[in-house]
């Protein structure tokens, strides 16, 4: 959300230097850009950092976003929050699951043809796409696990 805030008021600035001949055009984009970066501030508090820095030492939730983003920013950790490629990673990794799943999914499928015999044509499709769903979704699940852990370690240290 924080990225997509920080584009509107990009285009927000943009506008207001090629509407500069304009007063009252330049003044409702002034505003404009004034409601964004106060969404933009409060918004950078909403964090799944937040809720790591609770779990460690109770704080509120709020108090907790401002905190891990104080620390992430005397620390130098900006950049590396906000390329988050550890999830990307793992998300990859969870599609890759999914496939394998799916393609034993084909396997059955030609090992066992009577299961899905009343979809004829699209069986193949069928037992592909059920077992990549299954794949992918417990796939998720598991490396769930190893994100929260890498955030843990973000936060902790």
């Amino acid at each position: 959300l924080v990225a997509i805030i920080q584009t509107l008021r990009s285009m927000v600035e943009s506008a207001r230097h090629d509407s500069s001949n304009d007063g009252c055009a330049a003044f409702v984009l002034c505003l404009v850009d004034c409601l964004l970066q106060c969404l933009q501030g409060i918004l950078e508090y909403f964090n799944k950092f937040a809720y790591i820095y609770v779990g460690m030492y109770g704080y509120s939730y709020l108090e907790a976003g401002k905190n891990v983003m104080t620390l992430f920013h005397a620390k130098g950790w900006d950049i590396i929050i906000a390329d988050d490629l550890v999830s990307n990673t793992l998300s990859l990794f969870a599609l890759i699951g999914g496939g394998l799943v799916g393609c034993v999914g084909l396997a059955t499928n030609a090992a066992f043809p009577s299961w899905l015999a009343g979809f004829e044509g699209a069986a193949s499709g069928i037992a592909f796409g059920f077992s990549f769903l299954i794949g992918l979704v417990i796939s998720s699940i598991m490396l769930s696990v190893v994100d929260s852990s890498v955030n843990t370690v973000l936060v902790s240290f």
